[in-house]
């Protein structure tokens, strides 16, 4: 919070106009309090704060966009359905030989109970099993969807440095949801974001079939 309050003071300090006549000079402690707070920034900073020159990005409307985050989603989707189906398919198959096994008590098939206690156990076993291999799959579902997660960010902060290579901008900021309360919509760099990603997707796909 402090950092927060120095850089928005050391803002109003370095845009305010240099009137010695009409400004007037900070109380000793709150001066003091200003210069240990900020020291480290005056030390780094090359060119005033008035001067900075922001950009930001729409993420929510990128990730629609960007052709290699959607191949993701997709992806992702089939994979999950996969496991569902397959779950779902050796569910409704133990369902079934449970109650096979009921009609069969039902009908006193079995000649001993030390013979449907057997086959209850063997269905019961089935039935863990399959609580414990669907853990298992969705666990590493979830690996599998952190890891291509992280990729197409990474993916996407990689363009983000090609972008402003020639430093055009001193901060790209991220704009998603109710993140931000107001955004001027010059500063929009979405489109060319976006555009400049799926060209380089496209390029590098066309590089790996040849």
């Amino acid at each position: 919070m402090l950092a927060v309050l120095a850089f928005i003071q050391l803002f109003f300090i370095q845009c305010a106009p240099k009137n010695s006549e009409t400004a007037s000079a900070p109380a000793p402690e709150t001066q003091a309090a200003v210069e240990t707070s900020t020291a480290h920034i005056e030390n780094t900073a090359s060119t005033p704060v008035c001067n900075i020159r922001i950009a930001y990005v729409e993420y929510d409307s990128l990730l629609l966009n960007f052709d290699f985050a959607q191949e993701v989603q997709k992806e992702l989707i089939r994979k999950e359905m996969s496991i569902n189906n397959i779950i779902e398919k050796e569910r409704k198959s133990i369902q079934e030989e449970a109650a096979a096994f009921e009609q069969k008590v039902q009908n006193n098939v079995f000649a001993t109970q030390e013979r449907a206690q057997a086959e209850y156990d063997k269905i019961m076993k089935k039935d863990q099993e399959l609580l414990q291999r669907g853990q298992a799959m969705f666990a590493e579902f979830e690996k599998e969807s952190l890891a291509k997660s992280n990729e197409v960010t990474q993916s996407i902060l990689n363009y983000i440095q090609e972008y402003n290579k020639d430093a055009k901008f001193d901060f790209i900021l991220t704009k998603m949801g109710g993140n931000m309360l107001y955004a001027n919509e010059a500063l929009d760099i979405t489109k060319e974001v976006v555009d400049g990603l799926n060209a380089k997707y496209s390029n590098n796909n066309d590089k790996k079939k040849k």
